[in-house]
């Protein structure tokens, strides 16, 4: 090949690459749009992993937040603990803090006098039943209870009411009936007179059978005025102390106001005067049959049990339950004996057993 041709393939070939590079000129562009593009992705990297950090910083933050907010808490808790403890504490200082804050003295915000209404300052509601009895006022079906006695007495029958268990004594053979005659020999075990006695039998079955019988005809549903045991309930008089309510269930707020509001000295019974206030502070108006029930009971149990003019709490409570009768039936079986009898506070045993 001549020199002529080579020198014309070479300006041929110069032409082909110039041809390419004017035919691509965009690689330049994308070269460099690449490297934009890369660097702008870094930056958005960057950018995110600050926005990652913020978000961890802030979750952090807000851990913190809560961390102190429940430690708050506990301190309020705990402050509340003890406020709390500071009711029950026996200590004079903590008394303080209770008498300050009425909240947590609610029972002394209460008002249970008034100058207008002289009654209510002459006889005082009972106060801190609470401590021994925990809800004084919901009635007790089984058991007599009292602030001395909180389980009532040891032994009774759990199967019936206090009111049944009240005239337990009398039902001697268990068969839920009581006739004139179980009557007439209770109140001669008890050591009462054949006068007493016949009186006893007059009031209890002349005014208490009919409202326990089964028929609303008196012949043909109870000729010979017994009293059923079931149905004593239905009995209950007015012009009591309301310590037994309408279903014989019995009521220690309302017992321990017999004494709260007429044993003003403060003695632990009921003198006889203290009885006389008991039947008229009781008394509904229009009531005759409520006010002689009332005297009778009343009358009878002083008559039992009284000890130097006095009728003691204890001897009242047990005669709800009617366990005081089984007592006082083996002292007059042991007075009948000869045995000496020595009558104490609240209770009636023989001068062997001391």
């Amino acid at each position: 090949m001549s020199n002529i041709e080579q020198h014309m393939n070479k300006g041929q070939d110069k032409k082909k690459t110039d041809k390419i590079i004017i035919q691509n000129p965009d690689l330049s562009n994308k070269n460099e749009r690449i490297i934009v593009q890369g660097q702008d992705n870094k930056k958005n990297e960057r950018h995110q992993d600050n926005k990652k950090n913020e978000r961890h910083h802030d979750n952090k933050k807000n851990e913190r937040n809560q961390d102190n907010k429940k430690h708050e808490r506990n301190q309020v808790h705990n402050k509340n603990e003890q406020t709390d403890r500071s009711i029950f504490s026996g200590h004079d200082h903590d008394n303080k803090k209770n008498e300050q804050n009425p909240k947590l003295n609610q029972e002394k915000d209460i008002i249970t006098e008034v100058d207008e209404a002289p009654e209510t300052k002459e006889r005082k509601v009972p106060k801190d039943l609470s401590d021994k009895l925990g809800n004084a006022g919901l009635p007790r079906a089984t058991i007599a209870a009292s602030k001395e006695m909180p389980e009532g007495t040891p032994g009774r029958p759990t199967r019936k009411s206090v009111l049944q268990q009240h005239v337990e004594f009398w039902d001697t053979d268990h068969d839920g009936v009581i006739t004139p005659l179980d009557t007439w020999k209770g109140f001669r075990k008890l050591g009462f007179s054949l006068a007493f006695s016949a009186v006893a039998v007059g009031i209890i079955h002349g005014g208490f059978s009919y409202p326990t019988q089964k028929s609303w005809i008196p012949i043909l549903g109870n000729p010979l005025f017994n009293v059923y045991v079931d149905t004593l309930s239905k009995a209950k008089h007015g012009s009591d102390s309301e310590t037994f309510d309408t279903e014989g269930r019995f009521v220690p707020e309302k017992f321990e106001e017999v004494f709260s509001k007429y044993d003003r000295d403060n003695k632990g019974g009921l003198s006889l005067k203290d009885i006389k206030q008991v039947i008229r502070g009781n008394a509904n108006v229009f009531d005759p049959f409520g006010w002689t029930s009332a005297v009778f009971e009343w009358g009878t149990l002083y008559l039992l049990c009284e000890k130097d003019g006095i009728v003691y709490k204890e001897d009242v409570r047990s005669c709800y339950d009617g366990s005081l009768f089984f007592k006082m039936q083996e002292t007059e079986e042991k007075r009948q004996k000869g045995v000496p009898i020595i009558k104490s506070s609240a209770t009636t045993t023989s001068a062997k057993e001391e």
